[in-house]
């Protein structure tokens, strides 16, 4: 049995990696570029009609960015940090296999970095587009993502962002009491 374990083990981890969405091709924005701590409530709808809710908490420095998708009970169910020369993302199972770990963390800088920030590891055909309080994000002429932002002070308003690669609508939701999120970014 014990020379069973190890195989198992190995065709567990390749049926996760078989269910899990292939990595969004799409670059991650460099640290936030300030020093800020807050949170946000994070509900998710699928496209097959369900829907997930988290917590988001950001702890970001000049040169460090870490983002914690957590569930009710306060489990982490997604962990990204990036600093110098390093980048890591990790998930559990928790995390519906249908959902791309790193989509999800491109949607939530897309939503809340500045803008410079974003535009700063695009290349072609990769481009932002501003239109009004709606930033959109393409691959070529294929939409990626859309961010629509509310009138009003930003910090206090739900941020709808529709991810079109993968098929679900993220909303960030102030977090009621905590600390206001940076200022969505400013139309350019």
């Amino acid at each position: 049995m014990k020379k069973f374990a190890p195989l198992l083990l190995l065709l567990l981890a390749g049926c996760q990696a078989w269910l899990t969405p292939p990595s969004s091709p799409r670059s991650l924005a460099p640290p936030f570029g300030e020093f800020r701590e807050f949170q946000r409530d994070l509900s998710i709808r699928l496209d097959q009609g369900g829907r997930v809710d988290y917590r988001v908490r950001l702890s970001l420095t000049p040169e460090r960015s870490r983002i914690v998708l957590t569930d009710a009970e306060e489990r982490p169910v997604l962990t990204f940090e990036h600093g110098p020369g390093r980048t890591e993302i990790s998930r559990t199972p928790a995390l519906p296999a249908a959902l791309s770990a790193d989509a999800l963390i491109a949607d939530i800088q897309l939503a809340l970095w500045p803008e410079p920030r974003l535009r700063a590891p695009l290349r072609p055909p990769w481009r932002l587009q501003r239109d009004g309080d709606t930033l959109r994000l393409y691959d070529g002429q294929t939409l990626e993502a859309r961010v629509s932002f509310q009138e009003g002070e930003r910090r206090a308003k739900p941020i709808p962002v529709y991810n079109a690669r993968y098929h679900y609508l993220m909303l960030l939701l102030p977090v009621d009491g905590s600390v206001p999120s940076p200022s969505a970014p400013a139309p350019g």
